[in-house]
Parts: C-alpha cells; sequence; structure tokens
C-alpha cells in the first residue's frame, strides 16, 4: 500500500523478495545493502527465525526522480522460504505494492519454485492484492551453477507472462541491481496509471446444499470411506494398560477420614468446652467424636508404616 507524506513530500513503497528457502532473497538484500552507490538508506534490520531470517531496510533511490513532486522511498523485505514460516509470510505481504520472486535454478528446486509460487498467490490473496496487476519481477538466481534449468525451461514451469526476467547470480551481484530497478519501475509505472492492485470483496458463499445425504461426502479419500452396504471392520481395542497404584493413595484416604473426625471432635467441643461443667449427652458426644478421632489417626498411622515398608522394599530392588 502506498503511503503518502505530505509534510515531507514522500512517498513509500513497499517491495517483497519471495521464494523458496535458501533461494538468495536474503544474498539479494545484502548486495543491495552493501552497494556503496545505495545512499539514504536506513538500518538494516534482521528478525532471525530457527532456519531463516526476515530482513528489512528502506533507501531513497535519488536516480528515480520523483512522482508527481513527491520523493520516492523504497521499503524492501525478504520472507522466510521454509513451509512452516507461512503465517510470516502473509504478514510481511500484507501492503506490498510489489514482489519480487526470487527462483533457484537448480533443477533439483523446480518444485520447490513451483510451489512457492503457488503460495505466493495464495497469500497475495489473503491479503487482498490481486497476483495479476500487482508489480511483479522474477529472478532466475545461482545461473553460475552447474546443473541449472534454461531460461525457456523455466519460463514453461514458471510462466511469468508480462513479467520482466532477470538471470541473477546473487552471490557474485550478477543481476541483483538490475532486479531491483525492474521492480522498482514496475511500481511506479502503476503508481502513476492509478493502477488498483486490491482485490474486491470475496463473493457470498452459496447457500448448502440441503439435499445431499448426511454423512462423509463422496469426495472423501477413500481411506476415510466405507463401501455402501458394508459393516466397519472389527478393529480390536487397546489393551488397557495397568494403571499404577498410587503408594499414596491410602494415606490422603486416611489423614481425610482423621480430618473429618477432627471436625466433628472441635464441633462438639465447641458446644461443650472441657473448660465448662457438662454432663450428660454433652459428655457422651464429645468422648464419642474422640474415639472417631483416635480411630481415625491409628488407620492413617497404619497406612503410613505399611507404605513406608513398600517403598523401602523398592529401593532395596
Amino acid at each position: 500500500m502506498v503511503l503518502i507524506n505530505k509534510a515531507i513530500n514522500e512517498v513509500t513503497v513497499k517491495l517483497v523478495y519471495y521464494g523458496p528457502g535458501l533461494c538468495g532473497k536474503t544474498t539479494n538484500l545484502e548486495k543491495i545493502y552493501g552497494n556503496p552507490k545505495v545512499e539514504n538508506k536506513g538500518k538494516m534490520i534482521s528478525m532471525s527465525t530457527e532456519t531463516d531470517r526476515t530482513l528489512f531496510f528502506d533507501f531513497m533511490p535519488m536516480e528515480l526522480g520523483t512522482v508527481g513532486g513527491q520523493k520516492i522511498r523504497v521499503q524492501i523485505y525478504t520472507v522466510p522460504g521454509q513451509v512452516f514460516y507461512d503465517a510470516t509470510r502473509k504478514l510481511v505481504l500484507r501492503g506490498a505494492d510489489g514482489v519480487v520472486f526470487v527462483a533457484d535454478s537448480q533443477s533439483s528446486m523446480r518444485e520447490s519454485n513451483i510451489d512457492s509460487l503457488e503460495n505466493l498467490k495464495a497469500n497475495l490473496r489473503v491479503n487482498r492484492i490481486d497476483p495479476d496487476k500487482v508489480a511483479l519481477v522474477f529472478q532466475y538466481n545461482k545461473r553460475d551453477l552447474p546443473d541449472v534449468d534454461s531460461v525457456e525451461t523455466m519460463d514453461g514451469y514458471l510462466q511469468p507472462g508480462k513479467a520482466p526476467v532477470v538471470e541473477a547470480a546473487a552471490i557474485n551481484g550478477t543481476g541483483v541491481t538490475a532486479t531491483l530497478r525492474a521492480a522498482v519501475t514496475r511500481i511506479l509505472e502503476n503508481l502513476k496509471n492509478n493502477v488498483d492492485v486490491s482485490l474486491s470483496a470475496e463473493a457470498p458463499l452459496a447457500p448448502p446444499d440441503m439435499t445431499a445425504r448426511a454423512g462423509i461426502p463422496a469426495s472423501a479419500p477413500t481411506s476415510t470411506r466405507l463401501a455402501e452396504g458394508t459393516n466397519p471392520p472389527f478393529v480390536q481395542p487397546p489393551a488397557p494398560q495397568p494403571v499404577e497404584e498410587d503408594p499414596f493413595g491410602a494415606i490422603a484416604v486416611a489423614v481425610e477420614e482423621a480430618a473429618q473426625a477432627e471436625d466433628l471432635f472441635a464441633s462438639a467441643a465447641a458446644l461443650a468446652p472441657l473448660s465448662a461443667p457438662a454432663e450428660g449427652p454433652a459428655l457422651e458426644a464429645i468422648l464419642e467424636s474422640a474415639r472417631r478421632l483416635r480411630e481415625a489417626l491409628e488407620r492413617a498411622l497404619e497406612a503410613t508404616r505399611e507404605h513406608e515398608r513398600l517403598i523401602a522394599d523398592k529401593l532395596r530392588r
């Protein structure tokens, strides 16, 4: 999303480098940042993950001049390429005005390139950005390595269409500046031509088919469906696992009983304090509570001794 700051006559655009893991996105940014001709640049910020990094910095390409009297500031981001960082990629793509898709030219990376490109298009749509209108540039990186696909082969499976394609060997700096220049130029063309890259709201969901039979749909994988007229196969339930006895369970029960007896004793004592004259039924209630308390404490003591013996036996083994 283009940001216009009228106070300082500045337009800020966002460019994201996208592609599979270890395809050279970070190398591109490091080469751009280290280029002595790139002036008026901010500090490079690195957000490290376990296996990849997301980098960011901004700069003002003075050679591009102005647009409508506004100076141009470019914010450049990379995204982690690993599959499990998809949430981060979605977040970084938010508000992007242009994308550089960095493809690994090695033949072994063909499937990874295709998957990453499909992921890019899906995440652009999630962010309401039209993949067909956003400023997109393809960089075929690692052309200096052996066993790389030809440009024609990569065009065949990536289908860049009218998007510019730049051959590069980012580790040597080859093609890095050309890729950046092509991407920024496409962004500015969209800006000058007032191209709206945002997607309209999604169409409303169709009403559910109430005539469909309940149950697992026929389109579900065969492993999740049963043929009609057949009974489900018998599955032997797992054998119950032995439950280890809690060595302190009986003690807890005995202590709980003792606590209950103690409460009864306390309530009886509250009704007839020993320091006050008491006789008849009151004394009998106190005596009964005292007996119950003694019995509960004896059971708890006996259980404690038994479990102490069991634990000592286990330690001796």
